[in-house]
């Protein structure tokens, strides 16, 4: 008799372990569109395998995509996100992701407070409640906003952000003055620079990211703002198009 209470506790343990596991390895992304080569690392390995579309994506798996790559995801509330070529995610939560390198679109639908989703680089940590923007690596660093409003937090020290007055007085003192941009800067730097911790970037604008070289208190980066140009106009439509928008 003992020797059946036994199995039978070994099996219900057992089983009640495996729904634990199910529960715990729920994906909380899924692969839909793949154009070219890209692999998964799971959480806790270090052995890369080769992503297919319907595959989901686990707390900790980070996405990788090759050259000549885009792959399209979906999240669970079916908001969208396009890895372009030479990008990496890192997905640590459903409401946390790590970007790695490359140029990421992100199509995200609005959110509660709670349920925000947070996006971090080397550069900024950005707070989403839904918007649509880009992530680019190249040079130091840029973000493109088409819609929504997003949170641009610094990971380190104050960013020394210059925001639109910067470029629309400079277009007037170029027009009067006929000197060149440097001589411009210098001059009207310590009237239109902000040393900020975090600020509100509103849509059809975006950041380039760079080093402070005239920094007058502890900064992480030189941030400037500017509108769109035609080249991110293009760039969005073509990720759009990916969308179905």
């Amino acid at each position: 008799m003992k020797s059946i209470l036994l199995v039978l506790t070994l099996t219900l343990s057992l089983w009640a372990e495996n729904i634990t596991t199910e529960e715990e390895v729920f994906p909380i992304a899924t692969i839909i569109l793949i154009e070219g080569k890209a692999k998964i690392l799971p959480a806790n390995s270090i052995k890369k395998h080769r992503a297919i579309v319907g595959e989901g994506l686990l707390d900790g798996d980070k996405l990788i995509a090759y050259a000549n790559t885009k792959v399209l995801i979906t999240l669970l509330d079916d908001s969208k996100v396009i890895l372009n070529e030479n990008a990496e995610l890192l997905l640590s939560s459903n409401t946390n992701f790590q970007q790695k390198g490359g140029e990421i679109y992100y199509n995200i639908t609005k959110r509660g407070k709670s349920r925000g989703l947070k996006v971090e680089t080397p550069f900024s940590i950005i707070g989403i409640k839904g918007t649509e923007f880009i992530v680019n690596f190249e040079d130091q660093g840029h973000i493109a906003l088409n819609e929504g409003l997003v949170g641009i937090t610094s990971p380190g020290a104050d960013f020394e952000l210059y925001q639109e007055k910067k470029l629309s007085d400079f277009e007037k003192y170029q027009q009067q003055q006929k000197q060149g941009f440097e001589e411009y800067k210098r001059k009207i730097e310590d009237e239109i620079a902000a040393y900020v911790k975090k600020f509100d970037l509103k849509q059809k604008k975006m950041l380039t990211f760079g080093t402070s070289k005239n920094c007058k208190a502890d900064c992480e980066k030189q941030v400037i703002e500017d509108d769109f140009s035609v080249e991110i106009i293009e760039r969005f439509k073509s990720y759009q198009a990916m969308v179905g928008q």
